[in-house]
C-alpha cells in the first residue's frame, strides 16, 4: 500500500514537471520570462493564486489552459503588454493579478492617502483654532484667593454648628 502511494506521488511530480518544462521549452520561451508573465495573470479556478502559483501547487485545468494561451501569444511574437491586453480583452480586468494604476483604479489607490492627509490637516487646524479661542490661563494664586468659596464657607458653617 505504501509503495502505491509513493509511486503515485512520484508519477504526479514527474508529470507536473514534464508538463511545466515541455510547454515552455518547446516554444523556445525563456522559463523566467514565462514565469514572470504567468505571475501577472490570476487563475480563475477559485484558488486565489496566480497562474504560475496554481500550476506549481495544484492540479488545475484552468491554469494550464491560461498558461497555454500565454505560450501561444508569446510564440506568436506578442510583447508582454500585448499578451496582458489580449488576456484582459478576453477575460476582463479581473484576470490581472494586480489592478492597473490608471483611471478608477488609480483613484482607489490614491484616495485613501488623500483622505488621511486631509484628516491630519483638519485636526491640526481645529486644534490650533481651539487654542486661539480658549482664554489665557490666569495666575494660579490669584483666583483661589479672590474668588468666593461657597462650599468652603458652607463647610465651615456646618462644622461650627456640629460643635467641633
Amino acid at each position: 500500500m505504501r509503495a502505491r502511494f509513493l509511486f503515485l506521488g512520484f508519477w504526479l511530480a514527474t508529470t507536473a514537471l514534464a508538463f511545466g518544462r515541455a510547454d515552455s521549452t518547446a516554444a523556445g520561451i525563456p522559463p523566467a520570462y514565462l514565469n514572470a508573465l504567468r505571475n501577472e495573470i490570476a487563475c480563475y479556478c477559485g484558488c486565489g493564486m496566480t497562474v504560475q502559483g496554481c500550476l506549481g501547487g495544484m492540479i488545475c485545468s484552468e491554469s494550464r489552459e491560461l498558461s497555454n494561451q500565454v505560450i501561444t501569444l508569446v510564440s506568436a511574437g506578442k510583447s508582454r503588454e500585448q499578451v496582458l491586453q489580449a488576456m484582459v480583452d478576453k477575460y476582463g480586468e479581473r484576470i490581472l493579478s494586480a489592478p492597473t494604476k490608471k483611471g478608477f483604479n488609480l483613484a482607489v489607490w490614491v484616495l485613501p492617502f488623500v483622505a488621511l492627509l486631509g484628516g491630519v490637516v483638519l485636526i491640526v487646524w481645529m486644534v490650533s483654532r481651539w487654542q486661539r479661542r480658549s482664554p489665557a490661563p490666569a495666575a494660579a494664586s490669584t483666583p483661589a484667593a479672590s474668588a468666593p468659596d461657597e462650599y468652603g464657607d458652607r463647610f465651615e458653617q456646618e462644622f461650627r454648628q456640629s460643635g467641633n
